[in-house]
């Protein structure tokens, strides 16, 4: 199994205690009801030569999500890291609601991991592996079965991880992820391996994790996948952030096209004239439909020609750009920058 998770394993109600006897003035803990607004502020992080973190703030409230991007090598595992207290920070700390704390096995305990690179003892049952984390949380059988039931493997619960899917041992992490309900989800890369149906049990849990009033920090490279499930993104780049917003303000930051497929029926000559008269958007002619691509500012114009053609148009979609789209813009405007964009939310 992954060091993290090992880490994690070893945590025990003593482990509340032994955090209690050490603290200080200046540290407060989670408490047994949930995590408050967590920040991380002006952290920096540096292994021999190569600056992986310089100066990264990022916050999250309770009932949130936060989406961690950005190409590999931008810093994202090595802010979970940090937020994990497997790496420490040369400068920047962590605080909740605005109290420093440290990562200390009193926040560890609150906390649920599912690292990137999943790994487990293969001659042991899923049941099994299970249990052992069960264990190590003080959690009861009972819950040790609703969760095999939650992300769906109760009927390879007795089957040895040997004979997993990929799918099948990711579920297994996103279990021991949520064995003992923590208060702070921290994803790393969760839906590799996920067919529909476990893509599914993640967005179940991600939904029930905010509903809750808890707090998710996932990374990932599937932007499409999560970005309606998620209230926050933070892009970041060569260990630096370019911006942290939400989904919808990122998108309109962005100003991407807007592309609205008009399907057709009969002559188009008029509608297709003025779609070249109008000069506010470029569009593609198919048998069938046309394709525009408009500017956000310009839908509603837009619109009103299709009323003045309505005899020539069937139906119309209307598909905003996607945040893998917005991502890419965002990451080559600031490139041309050349300097990190520190707008948007903190």
């Amino acid at each position: 199994m992954t060091d993290a998770l090992l880490e994690l394993a070893r945590m025990s109600r003593a482990s509340a205690e032994a955090a209690s006897a050490s603290a200080s003035v200046d540290r407060v803990g989670p408490s047994p009801r949930g995590i408050g607004e967590l920040s991380l502020d002006h952290v920096s992080v540096t292994f021999g030569k190569v600056r992986a973190l310089s100066d990264v703030s990022v916050k999250a409230r309770p009932g949130e999500a936060l989406m961690l991007v950005g190409p590999n090598g931008a810093g994202k595992s090595t802010l979970i890291h940090v937020l994990l207290g497997l790496v420490r920070p040369d400068s920047g700390t962590l605080a909740l609601d605005g109290k420093r704390i440290h990562v200390d096995r009193a926040f560890k305990e609150h906390l649920g991991y599912l690292p990137e690179a999943i790994a487990f003892s293969e001659n042991l049952t899923g049941l099994q592996v299970l249990r052992f984390f069960a264990r190590a949380r003080s959690v009861g059988k009972a819950r040790v079965h609703a969760v095999l039931a939650r992300v769906g493997l109760t009927g390879a619960a007795k089957r040895k991880v040997l004979g997993y899917s990929r799918g099948m041992r990711q579920r297994l992490g996103l279990a021991i992820a949520i064995l003992a309900e923590p208060p702070l989800l921290v994803l790393d890369e969760p839906t590799g391996g996920l067919d529909q149906e476990g893509l599914e049990v993640l967005f179940g849990v991600l939904a029930e994790w905010r509903a809750k009033g808890r707090l998710v920090i996932v990374a990932t490279h599937d932007l499409t996948l999560l970005e309606r499930r998620v209230d926050q993104v933070c892009v970041l780049r060569s260990g630096s952030r370019v911006v942290m917003d939400t989904p919808q303000a990122l998108r309109a930051a962005a100003g991407l096209p807007v592309r609205v497929t008009f399907t057709t029926a009969g002559e188009t000559a008029d509608l297709e004239a003025a779609l070249e008269r109008w000069r506010e958007g470029s569009f593609e002619t198919f048998p069938g439909r046309i394709v525009v691509h408009v500017p956000p500012d310009r839908l509603m114009e837009l619109m009103d020609l299709r009323s003045e053609h309505a005899a020539a148009i069937d139906g119309l979609r209307v598909e905003e750009p996607g945040m893998d789209e917005v991502y890419e813009h965002l990451l080559v405007t600031n490139a041309a920058a050349g300097a990190p964009n520190e707008g948007g939310t903190t």
